[in-house]
């Protein structure tokens, strides 16, 4: 858990590159249902990608993190991102990311605009 926390933190300072280093080569990255950006990024290229288009469209911050275990192999991190959009103006949004991790790295990430609704995927994956 730990781990995770410190790559997302890692954000601040080396952006996409903080997360990378923690994603399995052929991680799948699910974006939120409401996302600009919607589909699924395979790869360390195709999180690259999806965050790129991100900060064309807005420039953010990782502001906090709270990981939490839902079982031997999942996480949930709760992440607090602020930042400016010239299209939306001051981004201030929670996401929760349902990671699932094989040995000590990230193989699966499922993004969510709601916590429940995150612990909900957790609970039907089982």
């Amino acid at each position: 858990m730990e781990l995770t926390r410190r790559a997302i933190l890692g954000w601040n300072d080396r952006g996409v590159d903080a997360l990378v280093e923690v994603l399995d080569s052929e991680v799948e990255w699910h974006p939120p249902r409401e996302s600009m950006e919607p589909g699924i990024y395979r790869g360390h290229d195709g999180v690259r990608d999806y965050f790129g288009r991100l900060g064309e469209v807005f420039e953010a911050r990782i502001e906090s993190v709270d990981v939490t275990s839902v079982d031997d192999n999942v996480v949930l991190a709760v992440v607090r991102i602020a930042g400016t959009s010239a299209k939306f103006g001051e981004i201030d949004a929670e996401w929760a990311w349902l990671i699932t991790m094989r040995d000590g790295r990230c193989v699966h990430a499922a993004t969510f605009v709601d916590k429940q609704e995150a612990l909900r995927a957790a609970e039907v994956r089982d």
